[in-house]
């Protein structure tokens, strides 16, 4: 619906539309001008045409019916009166002496002559002489009126060629006929502007479509540039400066298309670089994590990353209701072998014992350091049955390993304590530790080289 309003809008109010009526206007506006032009000049024309008939008429009839105005024969003149009214263009005809006296006269409508009377009817205005007027009367239309004098046959005296006036005769030419040519005409230049303008309405309008054409194809480019579609261009078609402005607008595009993918490239490589530098980072912060929660001397984790782990697995442990068991181990003799071997022996036996535990247990079970010669593992859903195989098997390998690798050390062995938290219930993490440590202290009290296992009620069992 949004579309189609636009559609609307642009259709109504855009600039085809508007140029179209503009230019419609004007040739209206131009058409009417030059017609109206024409029709004053055609009426001036035609009231001087008039008016020269009118005189001409004035003065033939004037000297035609000089006698009988000289003689006042009324009855000749009322019939060249009647005559010339009803035969030609004549509105009115009237013959006056020269005081103003009516000899005769004839009129084609009722009351065309009364506004040239006095109050005595009998007389009549002879003013202005030969000097035609155009009359605007509601009897009989427009009309031209003209006073002319009628002169005597003869001089007034022998060898004089004056020949005095003996009276006027006034007559009035009407104009309907020139009026309905007039009207005519009116509305010949009336049609012709309209059906001018009408003409003009199609023309125009592909004359402008010419024009505004490719601006519209700009705008829609635009439109679509500014949208995202960076191959939108325009086809040059022309030479003028709507041509060069199509051109100027593609190289626009094809600098700012150019200078996006550059921008998307240099963006990606960015990227690129930020991912491979946030990766290395933390690489580095893992190995940072993980140096930090290792003993530098075994590998295995240190003991504050134990307590974190036991934190953790004893809560997940309780809440999901499995088995968690913690191992307690001791190098038994490890003080005689440190002493008497030395240090590096000392170091050697208990990189040995780490390396047996890491490779005795599974992935799941976590193994640490816990102080000096002593180590824990914990172990994940493992009953103290599945810990106890575990257990016998490090001491086995320890052994074979220790035979192996550092035979001298062959006094040392290993004392483990285990505990369960399903079986012994222990309430905290710190109370599970604690009793693996009590299972240890047992195991050792009881002649080293074995494996204790705390009982729910307090026994213990080798």
């Amino acid at each position: 619906m949004s579309a189609v309003r636009d559609v609307v809008y642009r259709g109504l109010f855009g600039l085809q539309f508007r140029t179209t009526v503009l230019l419609a206007g004007i040739v209206l506006a131009a058409t009417g001008l030059i017609g109206a032009t024409f029709l004053r000049l055609s009426t001036q024309l035609i009231v001087a045409d008039a008016e020269a008939n009118a005189r001409d008429l004035a003065r033939a009839m004037a000297l035609s019916s000089s006698a009988a105005v000289e003689s006042e024969d009324r009855d000749s003149l009322m019939r060249v009166a009647e005559e010339s009214v009803i035969k030609g263009r004549l509105a009115y005809v009237i013959f006056a002496t020269t005081t103003g006296q009516m000899l005769a006269s004839f009129q084609r409508e009722p009351g065309s002559i009364r506004e040239f009377l006095h109050n005595d009817t009998d007389r009549v205005s002879v003013e202005p002489i030969d000097r035609p007027d155009l009359v605007a009367s509601q009897h009989g239309g427009s009309r031209i009126d003209v006073v002319y004098p009628v002169q005597a046959l003869m001089p007034n005296a022998v060898g004089s060629a004056i020949r005095p006036t003996v009276g006027f005769v006034r007559i009035g030419v009407s104009l309907k006929s020139s009026e309905a040519s007039l009207n005519a005409l009116v509305r010949n230049v009336f049609g012709l502007s309209i059906g001018i303008t009408l003409l003009m309405v199609p023309i125009g309008y592909q004359v402008v479509r010419y024009v505004i054409g490719p601006i519209e194809h700009l705008s829609t480019a635009a439109r679509a540039f500014a949208a995202g579609r960076l191959d939108a261009r325009v086809e040059v078609m022309r030479r003028d400066e709507i041509g060069e402005l199509s051109r100027s607008f593609n190289l626009m595009a094809d600098e700012l298309a150019s200078s996006h993918n550059q921008l998307v490239k240099l963006n990606a490589e960015l990227e690129d670089r930020v991912l491979l530098r946030t990766t290395e980072l933390e690489n580095a912060n893992r190995q940072l994590r993980e140096m930090a929660a290792r003993d530098s001397l075994t590998g295995l984790y240190n003991r504050r990353h134990f307590n974190d782990l036991l934190a953790q697995l004893f809560a997940e442990s309780s809440r999901y209701g499995t088995d968690l068991t913690c191992m307690m181990m001791d190098l038994d003799n490890f003080k005689r072998v440190n002493d008497s071997l030395g240090h590096q022996a000392g170091d050697k036996l208990l990189q040995l014992a780490a390396d047996v535990i890491r490779s005795s247990i599974r992935e799941a079970d976590v193994a640490v350091r816990y102080g000096g010669d002593e180590f824990a593992i914990l172990l994940p859903q493992t009953s103290p049955t599945d810990a106890r195989h575990s257990a016998e098997r490090i001491i086995v390998n320890f052994r074979a390993t220790l035979a192996r690798d550092l035979p001298e050390a062959n006094i040392a062995t290993l004392s483990i304590g285990l505990v369960s938290r399903e079986r012994n219930l222990p309430t905290t993490a710190a109370e599970l530790v604690n009793l693996a440590d009590e299972a240890l202290y047992l195991a050792k009290a009881g002649g080293k080289n074995r494996i204790t296992v705390a009982r729910p009620a307090g026994a213990l069992a080798t």
